[in-house]
């Protein structure tokens, strides 16, 4: 990429250059060879000729002479305004900084690795995007809306990469770094076009987390045989919500705003812990694996690899390789989870 850039800078100075020069070489050795000139003397013609000084000829010049530097004035002139026209322009009106800027964003894009990537910059979009970078997360963000793009332009952050183009296309994905990303959100118009970018996004990293907005309930399926990790159906979460509210109940949603609102809650937060392979929680109960005495966590509920989310697990339920917990703490009892749910890789590395 950043040998494009390369090539756009090129792309853009080649023809006034080229213009320019060719008038130069033109006129150098026109002289030498009309008038005999030595090259000092068809340099010094050259120059005086260009910048309309009016110094006198170095030797007198022929009928023939005359009529090429009437010539090389005309066509030196009118090259050289729009030469030097082009150059200003390219040089003044931000070309060259949004090239330089395109060539940074590469640098950074080649150097990213265990980021986030944001499809789409819709509502909902938007709102992702500004809480990853509220939490200081790097995130690549894919838009092809042109009105969009137009109000992204003067946005900036130290950890935020905004990548023109469409979602669905390898190419950008690749570009986007998706080989090396952690997780990738998508929230893309359609659920065709949310469906292709789950199937390409497994198909160059199967480790990567997919979350994906589902608009039709019926296409949950698909999803979930693309690869998708997690599926969000507004219409469904805002069904529950209404049905809760209606019916008087406390809810989950209900308890999370509470949470949030209370200063002695604002460091707990919700988590998922995958239970990787090596971990001594494997095959335990939830009875045996004693998570709240050993981490001080409350265990909400869990993901297998099998089904969807199954609230407050039973104390016989066992713990299976993959399965994901559904944990409710602060952020160091978190970390003593996630040790412990990876226990082979920590003991690796710290040997």
């Amino acid at each position: 990429m950043q040998s494009n850039v390369k090539s756009l800078i090129w792309k853009k100075l080649f023809i006034p250059l080229v213009a320019l020069g060719s008038i130069l070489i033109i006129g150098f050795w026109g002289y030498i060879f009309i008038e005999g000139y030595s090259p000092v003397d068809s340099l010094y013609m050259l120059v005086i000729t260009f910048a309309t000084i009016g110094y006198g000829e170095v030797h007198p010049l022929s009928e023939v002479g005359r009529i090429f530097t009437i010539g090389l004035i005309i066509s030196g002139f009118t090259v050289g305004i729009y030469s030097i026209g082009r150059i200003s322009a390219f040089l003044l009106e931000g070309e060259l900084s949004k090239l330089l800027k395109l060539r940074t964003m590469n640098k950074t894009l080649n150097n990213l690795k265990d980021h986030y990537i944001v499809c789409g910059y819709g509502k909902t979009g938007k709102k992702v995007l500004e809480e990853l970078l509220l939490k200081d997360y790097k995130v690549v963000l894919i838009e092809n809306d042109t009105e969009r793009n137009e109000r992204l332009k003067d946005l900036y952050d130290k950890n935020f990469v905004h990548v023109i183009g469409d979602a669905t296309h390898d190419d950008i994905l690749q570009h986007a770094g998706v080989e090396k990303a952690r997780m990738l959100i998508s929230v893309l118009t359609t659920d065709a076009e949310n469906l292709f970018v789950t199937l390409s996004a497994k198909d160059f990293n199967k480790d990567i987390k997919v979350i994906t907005r589902v608009e039709d309930v019926n296409s949950t399926m698909k999803f979930k045989k693309a690869g998708a990790d997690f599926i969000i159906s507004p219409i469904e979460i805002a069904t529950d919500r209404i049905i809760s509210i209606a019916t008087k109940r406390t809810d989950f949603y209900s308890f999370v705003e509470f949470a949030g609102g209370k200063e002695e809650l604002k460091d707990y937060k919700f988590e998922l812990v995958e239970i990787k392979e090596g971990s001594d929680l494997i095959g335990k109960s939830y009875r045996e694996a004693n998570i709240p005495q050993r981490t001080n966590l409350v265990v909400i509920g869990f993901y297998s690899s099998t089904n969807d989310l199954q609230v407050n697990p039973k104390a016989d339920n066992i713990i299976n390789l993959q399965d994901k917990l559904l944990v409710f703490g602060i952020d160091s009892e978190i970390n003593e989870l996630k040790t412990i749910a990876n226990y082979k890789y920590f003991r690796e590395i710290n040997k």
